[in-house]
């Protein structure tokens, strides 16, 4: 094809039939340019197709991941729910006698008020798609905006976690230490050393103290801020679950 249109224009070059050689040039060069566009069409379209399937890959991932978050999520929002209880239970006997003490079994109790668990969640297609800059992949912005909300949420839950836990930690567990037998309360947890101690224990004193109470009024308010959240994070993998479910089929 090439040596056909250089024959063609050496033949009017050799005729001095320039004007026809100018239009046949101009009509070399809109084809030339015909076919880049083309070319240029059939890349953006198989990059469509292309970025399409990603799209479709990258969100069925986030579905499965966020089926799996519900599952840890529930685990922890169980396990932080019957530590508020207990230490509402517990709010509720400061001041009482000793004989309301000990109608109460206050072991149960401390080892509930004091959870382990925190939420991990399995993010790893997020992170893929923020750190990768292929946002641009996914078309829904509704999406993308619950993506950029869930990242920053499991950063603010992390935080609160980690300031429940340092107060705990650091300031009520060393409290109550001098009062209550951790050996005892560990029966609840069915842990090999746990079992009664020889030495004495006295609840009584404990709820008697101001100190106390203000150090759990303050634990207590921190639990209902990461219940807070952890609804907050319920409620946002449903919308996520549910929009992006279309995507794993």
């Amino acid at each position: 094809m090439i040596k056909f249109f250089r024959r063609i224009r050496q033949r009017l070059l050799t005729e001095n039939k320039f004007s026809k050689y100018l239009i046949y040039a101009i009509g070399e060069i809109v084809l030339v340019m015909i076919g880049i566009l083309l070319a240029l069409q059939v890349n953006a379209w198989n990059q469509r197709r292309l970025d399409d399937i990603d799209e479709k890959i990258l969100l069925s991932n986030i579905h499965d991941e966020f089926v799996k978050n519900r599952g840890f999520l529930k685990d922890v929002l169980q396990t932080e729910s019957e530590a508020y209880k207990a230490n509402k239970s517990i709010m509720k006997l400061i001041g009482s006698s000793k004989e309301e003490l000990n109608s109460h079994n206050l072991d149960s109790l401390f080892y509930e008020s004091l959870p382990a668990a925190q939420f991990t969640s399995t993010q790893h297609s997020i992170s893929n798609i923020i750190q990768n800059g292929k946002l641009n992949i996914i078309k829904d912005n509704t999406i993308i905006k619950l993506i950029y909300q869930w990242d920053a949420l499991v950063k603010v839950i992390n935080q609160r976690e980690v300031i429940k836990d340092n107060w705990s930690d650091e300031k009520v567990i060393p409290f109550i230490a001098k009062y209550i037998s951790f050996k005892e309360m560990d029966n609840y947890g069915n842990f090999e050393w746990s079992g009664s101690s020889k030495l004495k224990k006295d609840y009584y004193p404990l709820f008697q103290l101001l100190e106390y109470e203000n150090l759990l009024d303050n634990y207590l308010y921190m639990h209902q801020k990461s219940l807070d959240r952890y609804h907050e994070a319920d409620a946002l993998i449903t919308k996520i679950t549910d929009i992006t479910r279309p995507y794993t089929k």
